[in-house]
């Protein structure tokens, strides 16, 4: 079996000048009170918002906790980003070589503007193989690259390198064609979850999702079809914080007492037409 010990998260409303491997670094603190950071095997990082292009944001969060026996890597799946390292750390576990992984997800958002706004927030679960009251019972994911030109950042990687005339034409930002395509998306996301979990014969007491605005969100939680108080809430305002979004609300619906003892949880990771995905914890 592979569990999570602790997943705990940050998250700020305004704009702030601080590197996606600071913003993490107190809940990773949190996360691993009174472990020894040599006991870390791996720390997988999921982010848009590198510290550096190189080296990774793992790697620079493996330095600051002088987890010299971890290996360190980042990975970009974008709006399932905490979903996707949660499955690498849950394989890596499994495995049975590794027994403490860092699953983290961390967004600092000097890549948006303020005319599309989003919420620095990072979170992180230590995944292992001592038992715990949360155990990981299900992950799948779904992507399609097609739609890539909904939202993404024009320039900065090798197909458009920066230059002096896209900075100023704000090229270096995120780009979103148009906010409906998240409503699109929350309901193709919600389809995608219901016949998922029914495929595999899983039945979920509690729903949480991802956030981008109050419409998305109300979009996903009518076409799941599911009573409105199994689906977490408090984030209904909330900004997106890409890969991280899921996570923070997770982290959040433990510490507020929204997951009740003996739930099956269903997290669910969606946004602009790149990726959808699924974890199911069983909360004792």
């Amino acid at each position: 079996m592979v569990y999570i010990k602790s997943c705990k998260h940050s998250y700020k409303t305004e704009k702030t000048c601080i590197s996606s491997s600071d913003l993490v670094l107190e809940p990773i603190k949190e996360a691993i009170k009174g472990m020894n950071p040599l006991d870390i095997d791996a720390i997988i990082c999921a982010t848009t918002t590198r510290d550096y292009v190189y080296p990774s944001t793992a790697c620079m969060l493996g330095g600051k906790l002088k987890a010299k026996n971890a290996f360190c890597f980042d990975i970009e799946s974008d709006f399932t980003g905490f979903i996707s390292a949660l499955r690498l750390a849950h394989a890596f576990v499994e495995s049975k070589r590794y027994k403490n992984i860092l699953a983290v997800s961390s967004e600092s958002f000097y890549i948006s503007d303020d005319t599309d706004r989003f919420d620095d927030a990072s979170v992180v679960a230590l995944v292992t193989s001592e038992k715990s009251n949360i155990q990981i019972d299900f992950l799948d994911s779904d992507t399609n690259g097609e739609a890539f030109e909904n939202c993404y950042i024009p320039m900065g990687g090798s197909a458009k390198p920066y230059t002096k005339e896209g900075i100023i034409n704000k090229e270096h930002f995120i780009y979103i064609k148009d906010n409906k395509i998240f409503e699109e998306e929350s309901k193709n996301a919600a389809l995608y979850v219901k016949e998922t979990l029914s495929k595999n014969n899983i039945e979920a007491d509690f729903y949480i999702p991802s956030y981008f605005n109050k419409e998305s969100y109300d979009n996903f939680v009518n076409n799941l079809s599911v009573d409105k108080d199994k689906v977490y809430s408090k984030m209904q305002n909330a900004h997106s914080s890409l890969s991280a979004s899921v996570g923070v609300a997770f982290s959040m619906a433990l510490e507020d007492g929204s997951i009740k003892s003996n739930s099956k949880v269903a997290l669910c990771g969606y946004g602009s037409g790149y990726t959808k995905a699924i974890a199911v914890v069983s909360v004792n």
